[in-house]
């Protein structure tokens, strides 16, 4: 019996090795789809599985995460930009998106094409809303220093 990790992150099973070997063959798993084999606490790919290995190394048609993205196609992981609303707008919101942001690559490297885009959507969302108070704080030094200047100005003429 077999657990298996989908392309939507999600996982099914258990299923039998007859049903997983029915899944390769309509191309509803392949070689680098997750298993965990009942006993064992680690996920593997399947083709590592010596029972799979020959059916699983044959092409099958990439499966789709509920985001619509294939396994090979490279989410966006904005650590760039994340880094530089940490430097220029706002820390604690640059922060969550850095920590967002180095999730992404991992999580698809591991197969969680799912997790990998929440993460990209969520250091997208942090990325924005520091940038956002980065903007509404500088707007607001700003005018601090532009009224402080004025009645210092103002002082500094009545007083004489």
């Amino acid at each position: 019996m077999y657990k298996i990790r989908g392309g939507d992150g999600k996982e099914y099973g258990p299923v039998s090795a007859d049903t997983l070997k029915q899944w390769v063959a309509e191309g509803r798993a392949n070689a680098q789809t997750l298993v965990l084999p009942e006993g064992t606490m680690n996920w593997v790919a399947l083709g590592q599985l010596p029972e799979f290995a020959d059916q699983a190394a044959a092409p099958a048609a990439p499966a789709l995460s509920a985001a619509g993205v294939t396994p090979g196609t490279k989410i966006p992981n904005y650590l760039v930009q994340a880094i530089l609303v940490t430097l220029c707008c706002c820390l604690p919101g640059g922060i969550a998106a850095i920590v967002y942001a180095a999730q992404v690559n991992s999580k698809q490297t591991a197969g969680d094409i799912a997790g990998a885009q929440e993460s990209s959507n969520k250091a997208k969302m942090w990325c924005w809303i520091s940038f956002g108070v980065g903007i509404v704080v500088n707007l607001i030094v700003g005018a601090v220093q532009f009224f402080a200047a004025a009645a210092a100005a103002s002082y500094g003429m009545s007083g004489q």
